[in-house]
């Protein structure tokens, strides 16, 4: 039987099968074309009496974004069936969780970055024996964030910036030590919004640099 956090994140996600065309597209750039490149990430949500988001921290040693705090994830690859496949994948690769440790929900909402990336968030509920493995090379750390805080915009700190004559907020939490912005805390905060607004799927982002 499912969980009541089960029902309540189903509420809360769009379905796989309605596809991505129900979704809202959010542009973290200032470019008018469609990114390059498709990714996806896994939105981990640990099955406890008090839930929690599993996030990583990016190894020093990638390219891209070293240092920083974000979900598993990337980009999709030939062979993946889906975007579902993808997050599955990067997630078991880059902290071992695998397929019979998750059940994926459904789909957030989509964001263009400024990395050239068309991102697509998906929600999975992970057992909470899983135990996580992080593959050094691409990740230096795994931590928790309870997600009561994680996705509650008054967690966050919220600054007004303008660019190009556009005004954005940025924000940003501060948890024992990690710095969560950018895409994560933009796809945190959507996660947020629906949860506060089941079934009407209201989106909420935040600009970031």
């Amino acid at each position: 039987m499912p969980s009541e956090l089960h029902n309540k994140l189903l509420s809360a996600v769009s379905p796989f099968d309605e596809g991505v065309s129900a979704l809202k597209l959010n542009v973290l750039r200032n470019k008018d074309s469609r990114p390059n490149r498709t990714a996806a990430v896994l939105v981990p949500v640990l099955d406890k009496p008090e839930p929690e988001i599993v996030l990583t921290v990016r190894s020093e040693m990638l390219m891209q974004h070293p240092g920083q705090v974000s979900f598993p994830g990337g980009s999709v690859d030939r062979t993946d069936r889906s975007a579902v496949s993808t997050a599955l994948r990067e997630a078991e690769e880059e902290i071992g969780l695998t397929f019979s440790q998750v059940s994926p929900l459904g789909f957030l909402d989509r964001l263009d970055t400024i990395s050239d990336y068309r991102v697509l968030p998906v929600v999975g509920l992970v057992r909470s024996s899983f135990v996580w493995k992080p593959d050094q090379r691409e990740v230096s750390e795994v931590f928790t964030v309870p997600m009561e805080l994680a996705i509650d915009h008054r967690s966050y700190s919220h600054k007004e910036v303008v660019e190009d004559g556009k005004k954005y907020v940025i924000s940003s939490l501060n948890w024992q030590g990690h710095k969560i912005w950018g895409i994560t805390a933009a796809i945190l905060l959507n996660f947020g919004s629906r949860m506060e607004n089941p079934g009407h799927k209201t989106a909420l982002f935040s600009k970031y640099y």
